[in-house]
């Protein structure tokens, strides 16, 4: 499962999950404009990051799926880990919402929960050695788990399709 730098995890109770997630979603309206170097307008269409609403692993994430996550954590790494920071993101259909090249501080694996969302606009890493970006294949209802300091990015979303995910940082422990 990680014979490469990432891995994904397919959330069992997904479909369960789902609705209510979005259902709750529907009442966050925050967008959030990306600082960015090349003047090029960029954003977020909806997120509640550095808000801190609600934990949304907790929220989002079933007890059962949370053994699953540990126990592959715990097979890859021979770490427990502990949940940190968790947000959502949003990107709108057709606005060209994105979020760039980036990693995240302070954590030792950086997790995102594919709750809706289109193949065109899966998550790109940079692979640490070559430099070459590399779109995992995850799909609505899985999990992709990564090293926090891969840089990562969400593309443009220019399709029909919203794409929502719920994203959580976990350390070893």
């Amino acid at each position: 499962m990680f014979d490469r730098f990432f891995c994904i995890l397919k959330v069992k109770n997904h479909l369960e999950n789902k609705p209510k997630i979005l259902n709750t979603l529907q009442h966050f309206h925050h967008q959030y404009n990306n600082e960015n170097t090349d003047d090029e307008i960029s954003f977020i269409s909806n997120t509640d990051w550095e808000m801190n609403t609600i934990n949304w692993y907790d929220f989002s994430i079933s007890n059962e799926d949370k053994e699953r996550y540990q126990k592959l954590v715990q097979k890859k790494f021979s770490k427990k880990v502990i949940i940190g920071k968790t947000w959502f993101n949003q990107y709108y259909p057709n606005s060209g919402a994105e979020h760039p090249f980036h990693t995240h501080k302070y954590c030792n694996l950086s997790n995102v929960y594919v709750v809706e969302g289109s193949k065109q606009v899966r998550t790109v890493l940079k692979c640490p050695k070559t430099g070459k970006e590399i779109t995992p294949r995850v799909n609505e209802g899985e999990i992709l788990i990564f090293p926090s300091n891969i840089l990562h990015k969400s593309p443009k979303n220019f399709t029909n399709k919203r794409k929502t995910v719920i994203v959580f940082n976990s350390k070893f422990n």
